[in-house]
Protein backbone atom coordinates (compact mmCIF):
# COMPACT_ATOMS: atom_id res chain seq x y z
CA UNK A 1 0.00 0.00 0.00
CA UNK A 2 1.48 3.07 -1.15
CA UNK A 3 1.03 6.58 1.15
CA UNK A 4 1.27 9.55 -0.67
CA UNK A 5 0.48 13.24 -0.08
CA UNK A 6 -0.73 15.50 -3.05
CA UNK A 7 -0.28 19.34 -2.40
CA UNK A 8 -1.94 20.27 -5.90
CA UNK A 9 -3.34 19.00 -9.03
CA UNK A 10 -6.91 18.80 -8.27
CA UNK A 11 -9.56 20.73 -6.63
CA UNK A 12 -9.64 18.13 -3.89
CA UNK A 13 -5.95 18.94 -2.84
CA UNK A 14 -4.20 18.80 -0.49
CA UNK A 15 -4.90 15.27 0.19
CA UNK A 16 -3.05 12.13 1.22
CA UNK A 17 -4.00 9.20 0.02
CA UNK A 18 -3.84 5.48 0.31
CA UNK A 19 -3.27 3.30 -2.86
CA UNK A 20 -2.19 0.48 -4.30
CA UNK A 21 -2.67 -2.58 -2.23
CA UNK A 22 -4.26 -5.74 -2.03
CA UNK A 23 -7.31 -6.73 0.29
CA UNK A 24 -5.02 -8.18 3.13
CA UNK A 25 -3.27 -5.05 3.13
CA UNK A 26 -6.82 -3.17 3.38
CA UNK A 27 -7.22 -5.49 6.37
CA UNK A 28 -4.05 -4.92 8.03
CA UNK A 29 -5.10 -0.81 8.21
CA UNK A 30 -8.51 -1.51 9.16
CA UNK A 31 -7.07 -3.56 12.29
CA UNK A 32 -4.88 -0.79 12.76
CA UNK A 33 -7.67 1.83 12.74
CA UNK A 34 -9.96 -0.68 14.98
CA UNK A 35 -7.26 -0.46 17.85
CA UNK A 36 -7.22 3.74 17.73
CA UNK A 37 -10.65 3.35 18.17
CA UNK A 38 -11.12 0.58 20.80
CA UNK A 39 -8.40 2.50 22.72
CA UNK A 40 -5.66 0.01 22.84
CA UNK A 41 -3.11 1.99 20.98
CA UNK A 42 -3.24 5.85 21.19
CA UNK A 43 -0.83 6.10 18.37
CA UNK A 44 0.85 4.36 14.88
CA UNK A 45 2.98 5.56 12.68
CA UNK A 46 1.39 4.83 9.35
CA UNK A 47 4.29 5.04 7.27
CA UNK A 48 6.19 2.77 9.27
CA UNK A 49 3.61 -0.11 8.92
CA UNK A 50 4.23 -3.41 7.55
CA UNK A 51 3.15 -3.42 3.68
CA UNK A 52 3.09 0.97 3.60
CA UNK A 53 5.40 2.09 1.19
CA UNK A 54 5.93 6.42 2.00
CA UNK A 55 5.67 7.74 -1.50
CA UNK A 56 8.63 10.51 -1.41
CA UNK A 57 9.17 9.95 2.40
CA UNK A 58 5.43 11.21 3.69
CA UNK A 59 4.85 10.24 7.07
CA UNK A 60 1.93 10.24 8.90
CA UNK A 61 1.21 9.70 12.63
CA UNK A 62 -2.12 8.66 13.69
CA UNK A 63 -2.90 9.81 17.24
CA UNK A 64 -6.24 9.34 19.11
CA UNK A 65 -7.69 12.31 21.15
CA UNK A 66 -9.99 14.11 22.27
CA UNK A 67 -11.94 15.62 19.20
CA UNK A 68 -11.59 15.03 15.82
CA UNK A 69 -8.84 17.10 14.04
CA UNK A 70 -8.53 15.50 10.86
CA UNK A 71 -4.78 15.80 9.24
CA UNK A 72 -2.50 18.87 10.20
CA UNK A 73 0.27 18.95 8.75
CA UNK A 74 3.57 18.98 10.48
CA UNK A 75 6.68 19.56 8.10
CA UNK A 76 7.11 19.64 4.89
CA UNK A 77 5.53 16.19 4.26
CA UNK A 78 4.87 15.16 8.21
CA UNK A 79 1.23 14.63 8.94
CA UNK A 80 -0.35 13.67 11.99
CA UNK A 81 -4.11 12.54 11.78
CA UNK A 82 -6.04 12.79 15.32
CA UNK A 83 -9.64 11.60 15.69
CA UNK A 84 -11.48 10.45 18.65
CA UNK A 85 -12.25 6.60 19.04
CA UNK A 86 -15.58 7.22 17.11
CA UNK A 87 -13.77 8.81 14.30
CA UNK A 88 -11.38 6.03 14.49
CA UNK A 89 -14.32 3.67 14.48
CA UNK A 90 -15.92 5.42 11.66
CA UNK A 91 -12.42 5.29 9.42
CA UNK A 92 -12.13 1.74 10.18
CA UNK A 93 -15.65 0.78 8.92
CA UNK A 94 -14.98 2.95 5.47
CA UNK A 95 -12.27 1.11 4.72
CA UNK A 96 -13.72 -2.46 5.82
CA UNK A 97 -14.98 -2.72 2.19
CA UNK A 98 -11.47 -2.47 0.69
CA UNK A 99 -10.71 -5.76 2.58
CA UNK A 100 -12.91 -7.82 0.28
CA UNK A 101 -12.13 -7.72 -3.88
CA UNK A 102 -12.82 -3.92 -4.33
CA UNK A 103 -13.07 -2.97 -7.93
CA UNK A 104 -10.14 -0.14 -8.96
CA UNK A 105 -12.25 2.10 -9.75
CA UNK A 106 -14.05 2.69 -6.52
CA UNK A 107 -12.78 4.80 -3.33
CA UNK A 108 -13.43 6.49 -0.39
CA UNK A 109 -12.79 9.53 1.93
CA UNK A 110 -11.84 8.87 5.20
CA UNK A 111 -11.43 11.92 6.94
CA UNK A 112 -11.96 15.17 5.64
CA UNK A 113 -11.93 17.16 8.84
CA UNK A 114 -9.37 19.54 8.39
CA UNK A 115 -7.80 21.07 5.66
CA UNK A 116 -5.87 17.88 4.38
CA UNK A 117 -8.38 15.16 3.50
CA UNK A 118 -7.41 11.24 3.73
CA UNK A 119 -8.52 8.74 0.56
CA UNK A 120 -8.40 5.16 0.04
CA UNK A 121 -8.83 4.14 -3.60
CA UNK A 122 -7.10 0.88 -5.06
CA UNK A 123 -6.20 2.72 -8.62
CA UNK A 124 -5.28 6.10 -6.68
CA UNK A 125 -7.80 8.02 -8.62
CA UNK A 126 -10.59 9.47 -7.17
Amino acid sequence: MKLQYLADGSPDCPLIRLYDFQPSEAERLKELFDSLANGSRTSALLHEQTGIESVDACHLDLRLGTRDVGIAQKGLLAFECTLTREGWSEVASLVEPFCAAAKAETHQWLTQDGKISLLISPSGRW
